[in-house]
Protein backbone atom coordinates (compact mmCIF):
# COMPACT_ATOMS: atom_id res chain seq x y z
CA UNK A 1 0.00 0.00 0.00
CA UNK A 2 1.48 3.30 -1.10
CA UNK A 3 1.09 6.36 1.07
CA UNK A 4 0.69 9.42 -1.12
CA UNK A 5 2.73 12.45 -0.13
CA UNK A 6 0.89 15.72 -0.63
CA UNK A 7 2.32 18.34 -2.92
CA UNK A 8 3.13 21.86 -1.69
CA UNK A 9 -0.13 22.96 -3.33
CA UNK A 10 -2.44 20.62 -1.38
CA UNK A 11 -4.53 23.30 0.23
CA UNK A 12 -5.54 26.16 -1.94
CA UNK A 13 -5.22 29.44 -0.10
CA UNK A 14 -8.28 31.51 0.64
CA UNK A 15 -6.97 34.17 -1.77
CA UNK A 16 -6.71 31.58 -4.56
CA UNK A 17 -10.20 30.27 -3.85
CA UNK A 18 -11.59 33.81 -3.95
CA UNK A 19 -9.75 34.41 -7.23
CA UNK A 20 -11.42 31.34 -8.69
CA UNK A 21 -14.83 32.53 -7.48
CA UNK A 22 -14.31 36.01 -8.86
CA UNK A 23 -13.05 34.60 -12.14
CA UNK A 24 -16.07 32.30 -12.32
CA UNK A 25 -18.41 35.25 -11.86
CA UNK A 26 -16.65 37.28 -14.54
CA UNK A 27 -16.47 34.33 -16.93
CA UNK A 28 -20.11 33.42 -16.46
CA UNK A 29 -21.32 36.95 -17.13
CA UNK A 30 -19.01 37.29 -20.11
CA UNK A 31 -19.98 33.88 -21.44
CA UNK A 32 -16.32 32.88 -21.56
CA UNK A 33 -14.54 30.16 -19.61
CA UNK A 34 -11.01 31.08 -20.70
CA UNK A 35 -10.25 33.19 -17.63
CA UNK A 36 -11.76 30.61 -15.32
CA UNK A 37 -9.73 27.80 -16.88
CA UNK A 38 -6.49 29.78 -16.69
CA UNK A 39 -6.92 30.38 -12.95
CA UNK A 40 -8.12 26.84 -12.24
CA UNK A 41 -5.31 25.21 -14.18
CA UNK A 42 -2.75 27.00 -12.01
CA UNK A 43 -4.35 25.83 -8.76
CA UNK A 44 -5.74 22.35 -9.27
CA UNK A 45 -3.83 19.10 -9.18
CA UNK A 46 -4.75 15.71 -10.66
CA UNK A 47 -7.28 14.86 -7.92
CA UNK A 48 -9.23 17.59 -6.12
CA UNK A 49 -11.70 17.34 -3.23
CA UNK A 50 -14.22 20.21 -2.98
CA UNK A 51 -16.25 20.66 0.21
CA UNK A 52 -19.53 22.38 -0.71
CA UNK A 53 -20.97 22.07 2.81
CA UNK A 54 -21.06 24.64 5.60
CA UNK A 55 -19.14 22.26 7.89
CA UNK A 56 -15.67 20.72 7.74
CA UNK A 57 -15.57 17.19 6.39
CA UNK A 58 -13.03 14.49 7.05
CA UNK A 59 -12.62 10.96 5.89
CA UNK A 60 -10.46 8.64 3.85
CA UNK A 61 -9.80 8.24 0.16
CA UNK A 62 -8.20 5.39 -1.72
CA UNK A 63 -7.50 5.30 -5.45
CA UNK A 64 -6.41 2.20 -7.38
CA UNK A 65 -4.82 2.38 -10.83
CA UNK A 66 -5.79 0.20 -13.83
CA UNK A 67 -3.49 -2.60 -12.54
CA UNK A 68 -5.26 -2.59 -9.16
CA UNK A 69 -2.30 -0.99 -7.38
CA UNK A 70 -3.11 1.58 -4.72
CA UNK A 71 -1.80 4.96 -5.86
CA UNK A 72 -3.43 7.10 -3.15
CA UNK A 73 -4.43 6.02 0.35
CA UNK A 74 -4.85 8.83 2.83
CA UNK A 75 -7.15 10.58 5.25
CA UNK A 76 -8.33 14.12 4.60
CA UNK A 77 -9.79 17.16 6.35
CA UNK A 78 -11.43 19.70 4.06
CA UNK A 79 -12.54 23.01 5.61
CA UNK A 80 -16.08 24.26 5.01
CA UNK A 81 -17.12 26.86 2.48
CA UNK A 82 -17.47 29.25 5.41
CA UNK A 83 -14.07 28.65 7.04
CA UNK A 84 -12.12 31.74 7.85
CA UNK A 85 -8.81 31.98 6.00
CA UNK A 86 -8.82 28.43 4.63
CA UNK A 87 -9.82 27.00 1.29
CA UNK A 88 -12.52 24.38 0.85
CA UNK A 89 -10.30 22.47 -1.61
CA UNK A 90 -7.68 19.78 -0.99
CA UNK A 91 -5.63 18.67 -4.00
CA UNK A 92 -3.38 15.69 -4.71
CA UNK A 93 -0.66 15.60 -7.39
CA UNK A 94 1.03 12.66 -9.10
CA UNK A 95 -1.87 10.23 -8.75
CA UNK A 96 -2.21 8.97 -12.34
CA UNK A 97 0.34 6.32 -13.27
CA UNK A 98 -1.01 5.33 -16.69
CA UNK A 99 -4.10 5.72 -18.81
CA UNK A 100 -7.01 3.41 -18.16
CA UNK A 101 -9.78 2.78 -15.65
CA UNK A 102 -9.18 3.88 -12.05
CA UNK A 103 -11.30 3.13 -8.99
CA UNK A 104 -11.92 5.53 -6.10
CA UNK A 105 -13.31 4.73 -2.67
CA UNK A 106 -14.10 7.78 -0.53
CA UNK A 107 -15.64 7.45 2.92
CA UNK A 108 -16.73 10.42 5.04
CA UNK A 109 -16.28 10.26 8.82
CA UNK A 110 -19.29 11.39 10.87
CA UNK A 111 -21.03 13.01 7.88
CA UNK A 112 -24.04 11.82 5.92
CA UNK A 113 -25.31 13.78 2.91
CA UNK A 114 -28.74 12.87 1.51
CA UNK A 115 -28.41 9.37 2.96
CA UNK A 116 -24.86 8.68 1.75
CA UNK A 117 -21.46 8.93 3.37
CA UNK A 118 -19.26 7.57 0.62
CA UNK A 119 -18.44 7.16 -3.02
CA UNK A 120 -17.18 4.06 -4.80
CA UNK A 121 -16.78 4.71 -8.49
CA UNK A 122 -14.75 3.77 -11.56
CA UNK A 123 -13.59 6.43 -14.01
CA UNK A 124 -11.30 6.58 -17.02
CA UNK A 125 -8.17 8.64 -17.49
CA UNK A 126 -7.15 9.00 -21.14
CA UNK A 127 -4.38 11.60 -20.65
CA UNK A 128 -2.30 11.53 -17.46
CA UNK A 129 -0.76 14.91 -18.33
CA UNK A 130 -4.00 16.77 -18.95
CA UNK A 131 -6.96 15.21 -17.16
CA UNK A 132 -8.01 16.19 -13.68
CA UNK A 133 -10.69 14.80 -11.38
CA UNK A 134 -12.92 16.76 -9.03
CA UNK A 135 -14.90 15.13 -6.25
CA UNK A 136 -17.56 17.52 -4.98
CA UNK A 137 -18.75 16.72 -1.45
CA UNK A 138 -22.19 18.24 -1.03
CA UNK A 139 -22.76 18.57 -4.77
CA UNK A 140 -25.68 20.69 -5.90
CA UNK A 141 -26.90 17.67 -7.89
CA UNK A 142 -29.71 16.15 -5.78
CA UNK A 143 -29.10 12.69 -7.24
CA UNK A 144 -25.35 12.91 -6.56
CA UNK A 145 -24.57 14.23 -3.07
CA UNK A 146 -20.93 13.28 -3.70
CA UNK A 147 -20.14 13.79 -7.39
CA UNK A 148 -17.09 12.85 -9.43
CA UNK A 149 -16.18 14.67 -12.66
CA UNK A 150 -13.25 14.14 -15.06
CA UNK A 151 -12.05 16.85 -17.42
CA UNK A 152 -9.11 18.75 -18.82
CA UNK A 153 -10.08 22.15 -17.38
CA UNK A 154 -12.06 23.74 -14.60
CA UNK A 155 -14.97 24.48 -16.93
CA UNK A 156 -15.10 20.78 -17.91
CA UNK A 157 -15.47 19.87 -14.24
CA UNK A 158 -18.26 22.40 -13.71
CA UNK A 159 -20.40 20.91 -16.48
CA UNK A 160 -23.28 18.69 -15.45
CA UNK A 161 -25.22 16.15 -17.42
CA UNK A 162 -27.32 18.97 -18.85
CA UNK A 163 -26.64 20.06 -22.40
CA UNK A 164 -25.95 23.70 -23.10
Amino acid sequence: MNQHIRSPFDSVTRRQALAIGASAAVASTAGCSTVLDAVGNRIFEQLNLFNQLNQEVSGTIEVADPDGETVLDTSFDVPSTESDGESNIVAYADVWTTTGEYHVDLELADTVIAGTSGLSQRFSITSIEEEIVAISIGSSEETEPIALRVGESFSDLAQTNETS
